[in-house]
């Protein structure tokens, strides 16, 4: 862990300078519209992949 390989880091997933391409919009899930009160039927939406994440959202 040192100053230069930290920076790299943040260059890389695109934090410095910021990119908004970085990651694509397809991959970011959205936080608050995946909160429950339970984490159990999250869960199984992630164990489900990326159709049972996307029903569960709607």
């Amino acid at each position: 862990m040192t100053p230069l390989n930290i920076q790299s880091a943040f260059r890389k997933t695109g934090i410095h300078p910021l990119s908004s391409n970085a990651i694509s919009a397809e991959k970011l899930i959205t936080c608050e519209r995946f909160r429950t009160a339970s984490p159990v039927p999250k869960v199984a939406a992630m164990k489900g992949g990326k159709d049972a994440v996307l029903a569960f959202l709607n």
